[in-house]
């Protein structure tokens, strides 16, 4: 059995009694069609089960509708949620992603990604690595390079890059401000691996809100867990044992305070 030919948009055009490019108008949501006559092509649009040619889209108007994406650490709730919003926005605004996803957050040979990326003809790059370590390094030396924009996430600010980013810091002051303002001044905290700049930037929120309220920070009072569930008992059991009056704790992501009250409630704490 043959299966049908899609319907062209010429077809469209003939059965509802207009031009292919009165079609192609309604199709990119150009505002000079009367409304009339846009809701009878739509009409025939979803009749005849027309799928406009993203090939065609992007030849007609020189883009490819395909934004670059290069992530790393999909297992963590933090990237994969992230990805999952930009894919949403992506296809809402009828866009296609390609996705590229670093074997390491750290990894600084990123020219074949990059190389890859402009090869398919993207129309933009969302860097959405967070920023650890020296993995920023290429930025000074390749960025000049690529002839589309990048868009940077979750990485110190700097002049010439476009960024997006939510406040580290003043998460972390806000959620001190909120253990202090119920009462507690032991307050400890676990923070995320020291070498990404958002666990440096949360931690600096506790130091911050604790100086503010008058209490004293140090080494003791502090702990580093590298994200992972696992690694936030670990840091719990360090500080009970070099913190034991502590009465409350700032843990810097959800997997990690989640093993840590898991952790207090088997102590019947």
């Amino acid at each position: 059995m043959m299966l049908n030919k899609r319907p062209t948009i010429k077809q469209v055009a003939k059965v509802a009694g207009v031009s292919t490019q009165t079609v192609s108008r309604v199709i990119n949501n150009r505002p000079d069609v009367a409304p009339e006559t846009r809701e009878r092509i739509q009409q025939v649009i979803e009749e005849l089960g027309y799928q406009p040619s993203a090939l065609a889209r992007s030849l007609i108007q020189q883009r490819s509708f395909t934004l670059g994406v290069v992530t790393a650490g999909l297992k963590y709730i933090g990237p994969s949620r992230t990805l999952n919003g930009i894919t949403s926005q992506a296809e809402e605004m009828g866009y296609t992603l390609l996705l590229k996803e670093l074997s390491r957050f750290d990894t600084e040979d990123i020219y074949p990604i990059l190389q890859t990326l402009l090869s398919r003809q993207v129309d933009g790059i969302l860097w959405a690595v967070p920023e650890v370590g020296d993995n920023r390094k290429w930025v000074d030396a390749k960025l000049d390079e690529v002839p589309v924009p990048i868009v940077f996430l979750t990485m110190e600010k700097r002049p010439e890059l476009t960024i997006v980013d939510y406040d580290n810091f003043l998460g972390g002051k806000m959620a001190t401000e909120h253990l202090l303002q119920q009462g507690y001044r032991r307050i400890g905290h676990i923070s995320g691996p020291m070498d990404w700049w958002e666990s440096r930037q949360r931690k600096a929120g506790w130091e911050v809100a604790m100086a503010e309220a008058g209490l004293v920070t140090n080494d003791a009072k502090w702990a580093e867990g590298n994200w992972s569930s696992a690694s936030g008992e670990i840091a719990f059991r360090q500080l009970q044992s070099q913190y034991p009056d502590m009465d409350a704790i700032f843990v810097g992501n959800d997997q990690m305070a989640l093993s840590v009250l898991q952790a207090a409630c088997r102590d019947g704490i």
